[in-house]
């Protein structure tokens, strides 16, 4: 499902920012790539304030069936939804107008007073978040304190330099490891390498994979400590 604006190339580095999570909430569904590509969560919502967008996601839902659809404003899910502190939420809004080169393309799109409020709501949220969009002062003014992490994104006519916003620490583990890799030979590279130390640990015999498990577990004891808890 193609869609302006739309991670279809660019999902990964969401992904590899993600820590481990019980609930994923994702409020500006548009095309999804995102929510397609990362493992799934225990619970999945996905909110669009546009219903064609819900309607395409309703039709082909049978690709994933376990993601809870939502037709609504961001704003208002995320002010009235109780939280519990093991959510991550990821927010791709309509970028900033003044970083735009188009001045509108969604059917309900974001003025400047729009991204005062959603900024406002995802400051004081009790959970992990994620927000994509491009530098803006404005950003930086309402999410202070927040970490920043940029990267090359190519569009229908440039490439634009995309920055990622979260306000909890890197994480040491993630929600999905697959993706790890800054572009696609990062990616690649990895992958094999991993496949080759899966190859060696299938190929040990019982009392050696059991040994090994040991040693792991000894060695880095505190490797997994953050695949559940819940945001500070």
């Amino acid at each position: 499902m193609k869609y302006p604006g739309g991670k279809g190339k660019t999902f990964q580095h969401v992904i590899n920012l993600m820590p481990p999570h019980r609930v994923y909430i994702e409020t500006h569904l548009g095309g999804g790539a995102v929510l397609r590509h990362k493992r799934p969560a225990a619970r999945s919502i996905a909110i669009d304030a546009d219903a064609r967008v819900i309607q395409r996601w309703t039709a082909s839902a049978s690709t994933l069936p376990e993601v809870e659809l939502v037709h609504g404003r961001a704003e208002d899910f995320l002010s009235r939804h109780a939280f519990q502190g093991d959510e991550l939420v990821y927010v791709d809004p309509p970028y900033h107008p003044d970083t735009r080169r188009q001045a509108r393309v969604y059917r309900h799109d974001y003025e400047r007073h729009d991204h005062e409020v959603l900024l406002g709501i995802l400051a004081g949220l009790p959970c992990r978040v994620i927000l994509s969009g491009y530098a803006h002062p404005l950003y930086d003014a309402l999410l202070s304190g927040w970490r920043t992490t940029s990267f090359q994104a190519k569009t229908h006519t440039d490439v634009r330099t995309e920055t990622l916003w979260f306000n909890f620490e890197p994480p040491t583990v993630l929600h999905d490891p697959r993706h790890r890799g800054d572009n696609f030979r990062d990616r690649q590279t990895n992958r094999r390498r991993f496949e080759r130390l899966q190859d060696r640990v299938h190929a040990m015999d019982p009392t050696e994979r059991a040994a090994f498990a040991q040693w792991l577990h000894t060695a880095y004891p505190g490797a997994l400590s953050g695949a559940a808890s819940p945001a500070p």
